[in-house]
């Protein structure tokens, strides 16, 4: 008995097994840490990485924030940097009253010094953290910034960037995923011969790809950047292949075979082809794993 025949004969048990497998993979997609830390993908041996290394090591300090102040009087300013230093994941905050003494008017102070931390009615705070730049700590501390600051009080630096990008990835990942389903389908119900085809076709990838996010649960961690194009990225390379297997399937009904035996040969004519086609989309995952950069490794 050839595979085709095999897979036809025990579909049903297929079919459970495969709907037993959805329960793990969706625990592994939901306990899977998403890592928003790129630092982390680079190689040891760079400039950044072992500036990052030194910062920690002989500074005890991490990632930094500016804090740009509008209009705020001194009061609120030191209200609002006892307010940031309390923050878990903030280990030091300065401002210009750490450099000179508060009670000294600002026109006595040297032109460099007052440009430098104050500019007319906007002032300069720096936030030191105990973490790396994207460390999940430090991305906790910049949202509990933002909670505790007022309409006057901007936050920059490259940490709030990160905490602003994985808030728009997490949003938006549903909406271009579902965008991408609804196109898929309707070009597949305007170029196939069946309007059921392209929904069973949707519904087998959507369950390969929550095996293929759950299983990262193996690696420990994935980028957010992987965890945000991994499922349109699956759903544009295997689409392919089962309208392979559909046209082959309607070629065998055509020609007087019964359902099973044609479903069974179908398997069997495209089984070659789809190994061959997605020889060479393994062989182009494989390759981003060479990649100095550690992020190819995570996306391949």
């Amino acid at each position: 008995m050839n595979l085709g025949a095999k897979v036809v004969k025990h579909r049903h048990i297929i079919f459970i097994v495969s709907l037993l497998l959805l329960i793990p993979s969706l625990i592994g997609y939901k306990v899977t840490r998403i890592n928003y830390d790129m630092l982390t993908y680079l190689p040891s041996t760079m400039d950044t990485m072992k500036g990052q290394n030194v910062l920690m090591k002989e500074f005890g300090k991490g990632g930094f924030s500016i804090v740009v102040l509008e209009n705020m009087k001194s009061d609120d300013v030191t209200q609002l940097k006892a307010d940031y230093s309390r923050i878990n994941g903030v280990e030091e905050v300065l401002n210009l009253e750490d450099v000179l003494d508060p009670t000294v008017p600002k026109s006595m102070l040297p032109d460099q010094v007052a440009q430098n931390l104050s500019n007319k009615d906007a002032s300069m705070m720096v936030v030191f953290f105990s973490n790396s730049t994207s460390d999940d700590k430090t991305l906790k501390a910049v949202e509990q910034m933002r909670k505790v600051s007022d309409k006057h009080a901007y936050i920059s630096g490259l940490s709030p960037l990160v905490e602003d990008l994985k808030n728009i990835c997490e949003q938006e990942e549903v909406k271009y995923v579902t965008v991408a389903v609804l196109l898929s389908l309707l070009a597949m119900m305007l170029l196939l011969d069946s309007y059921i085809a392209p929904v069973l076709f949707m519904v087998s990838i959507g369950m390969a790809i929550l095996y293929n996010m759950g299983s990262n649960i193996f690696l420990g961690e994935i980028s957010y950047i992987t965890k945000a194009i991994a499922a349109v990225l699956q759903l544009g390379v295997t689409m392919d292949y089962s309208i392979f297997l559909w046209h082959s399937y309607m070629e065998k009904l055509d020609s007087g075979l019964k359902e099973d035996d044609a479903m069974a040969e179908a398997i069997d004519a495209t089984l070659v082809s789809v190994t061959g086609s997605s020889a060479t989309t393994i062989a182009g995952f494989l390759a981003l794993c060479f990649m100095t950069y550690t992020m190819g490794r995570d996306l391949g």
